[in-house]
């Protein structure tokens, strides 16, 4: 059954036992003053002639019992219908609906929005919108629906006492409107602060050792109260405003009260209508009408608080794919890796300048290419145009004589595989983070992989091998070891171009020894791109390109580019590789 049906019933239900308590009033006053007139019954019902005094009482008063119980069955019900659209339906749909908009993000997206901020909409926001249905949508309905049958049965009783006794209504809209006008942009504001409380609070849980090893925890902890004041200050203002609204929006209605007492009671001294049918039932009926009104500030705010998150939530559900598969891309079905560069350029956004400019480049199939330069040199920006992390602003990137924007998205990465700097492990064992991106895979290909990245010593000597149990971001290894599982990770999609970017930059020369014998090993028959500052990573290479300022400024082979001065003759004479 519906949520509107079970509120229609439980509302008619309610109706029908308040009129019946009226019809006891009028038969208890009938009994005692033999004067009055006898009671009118409602909706043309009426009890057989012999039913008098207390045994037509208790009559009513079963059947108000029996109304009682079926009202407050529906009610259950109800609110088990209405958990179940909202967290089951809504949420968790909503949830992960923008989950999986996430997902197909580019990373500009990523680089514009913190993590901490994405995480919070995903989790409080969500249920932020979940606030709509259940305290704004659904009691909106619910109030408006009550509204007009408690009005259509308070004007079937008495057209002027009902516009009498409704007169103070405006002042509710007046405020409500004021309200909403004044509230809305506190609870954005209040989102944003709790994004930043959060955002602190990642930083310093991911930056533990760094906030130890400066003796920074008092401060960091001052700094996490500070926020957390800003935001409770923040709260104490909505909720300011929203205790001028509800109080107001009581003492109104019950200017109604004293309406309905003054007006009402004359009519009823003049019996112009009955005591029980007459004033008591519209009475009440006049207490669920102001109840349903004072409702109006709590479900103003709920509205304007799930509005500011749905704002939020929508942002990302409305925000364009930049980087897609095309409706009309190629899927290649066999791959050489072969790759050009043509005038590329890339800008990661408009107050930034070119990180790269006029890249030209061809790399035949199966070569071992390095990539050298100074920091910021543009190194990791140009492996990333290669998976279409991103798409050059100029020019064109392709793959066996096809734009990468041409070529299907999901088979082009499939194709690709990528070592990083820093490489993330997942809290998971240690196969199944080298089974990542193939979770199909068998042990045997596992194991393959895990050889061909020289990572099967170091697995085959922990205790528990292939099914030790990694701890977020892998912390309980070492920094070669991350190193090595990631490029198993990368080698068992087994892809026809590998994307080391720096790999041994942050370990010692035996694990750089260990992590070039894979890299060695997992080059055959692929097409492989080394960025690096070690030239020790660079002695199996075909041959180099140096970059500087986004540009090209030399390529060659080790030996061509040893006897000619800049970048790569500088470091090797810095490095040792020349004498």
């Amino acid at each position: 059954m519906g949520i509107l049906s079970l509120q229609i019933l439980m509302l008619i239900l309610g109706i029908v036992g308040l009129a019946f308590a009226g019809m006891g009033v009028d038969i208890i006053r009938y009994e005692i003053e033999s004067h009055t007139s006898p009671p009118e019954w409602p909706l043309g019902l009426r009890p057989p002639a012999d039913w008098h005094g207390l045994p037509l009482l208790a009559a009513l008063a079963g059947a108000i019992l029996v109304f009682a119980f079926l009202r407050a069955f529906a009610n259950g019900l109800y609110g088990i219908t209405t958990a179940r659209l909202v967290q089951g339906d809504i949420v968790v749909g909503l949830r992960a609906q923008l989950y999986d908009k996430m997902q197909r993000m580019d990373f500009r997206f990523f680089d514009s929005n913190a993590s901490s901020s994405l995480i919070n909409r995903i989790t409080g926001d969500v249920q932020s919108v979940r606030m709509f249905v259940d305290a704004v949508l659904v009691p909106a309905v619910i109030m408006v629906l009550s509204l007009v049958v408690y009005l259509g049965y308070m004007l079937s009783i008495h057209v002027p006492l009902t516009l009498a006794c409704l007169a103070p209504m405006p002042i509710i809209l007046v405020l409500s409107m004021w309200f909403s006008r004044k509230v809305r942009p506190l609870h954005l504001e209040n989102r944003k602060k709790f994004d930043d409380l959060i955002l602190w609070l990642s930083e310093c849980l991911k930056g533990a050792q760094v906030v130890k090893a400066f003796a920074f925890e008092q401060r960091a902890m001052e700094k996490f109260q500070a926020k957390n004041q800003l935001y409770r200050e923040q709260q104490h203002q909505i909720f300011h405003t929203v205790s001028l609204l509800v109080p107001a929006i009581g003492f109104t209605t019950q200017l109604t009260i004293i309406i309905l007492l003054a007006y009402g009671g004359w009519l009823v001294i003049h019996n112009v209508i009955p005591l029980g049918a007459g004033i008591i039932v519209f009475a009440g009926l006049l207490q669920q009408f102001s109840g349903q009104i004072s409702n109006i500030g709590g479900i103003m705010n709920s509205a304007q608080q799930s509005l500011a998150a749905a704002e939020r939530v929508f942002e990302i559900l409305d925000a364009p794919i930049e980087i897609q598969s095309r409706p009309d891309a190629v899927k290649l079905e066999s791959l050489s890796g072969r790759l050009a560069f043509e005038q590329v350029g890339f800008q990661y956004n408009e107050s930034r300048p070119l990180a790269l400019t006029d890249i030209n480049l061809h790399i035949a199939a199966g070569e071992c290419v390095g990539i050298i330069g100074p920091t910021g040199s543009g190194k990791s920006t140009l492996l990333s145009l290669l998976p279409r992390f991103y798409d050059p602003t100029q020019g064109s990137v392709q793959l066996d004589g096809h734009d990468l924007r041409d070529l299907n998205l999901e088979r082009l990465r499939a194709s690709v595989g990528v070592v990083f700097q820093e490489s993330f492990l997942f809290d998971a064992t240690i196969a199944e983070n080298i089974a990542f991106g193939r979770p199909e895979a068998t042990r045997a290909e596992i194991e393959e992989a895990a050889r061909m990245a020289a990572a099967a010593p170091f697995i085959e000597s922990l205790e528990n091998g292939y099914d030790t149990r990694l701890r977020e971001g892998g912390n309980t290894l070492s920094g070669g070891q991350r190193q090595r599982l990631a490029l198993a990770r990368a080698l068992l999609h087994n892809p026809r171009i590998l994307l080391l970017d720096d790999p041994t930059a942050a370990v010692d020369t035996r694990t750089e020894e260990e992590i070039l014998a894979g890299i060695e090993s997992a080059r055959q028959d692929r097409t492989v791109l080394l960025a690096t500052h070690r030239l020790a990573a660079l002695r199996h290479v075909d041959w180099i390109i140096v970059l500087e300022g986004g540009r090209i400024v030399q390529k060659g082979t080790p030996e061509e580019l040893a006897v000619l001065p800049g970048y790569y003759q500088t470091l090797a004479t810095l490095q040792g590789e020349l004498r």
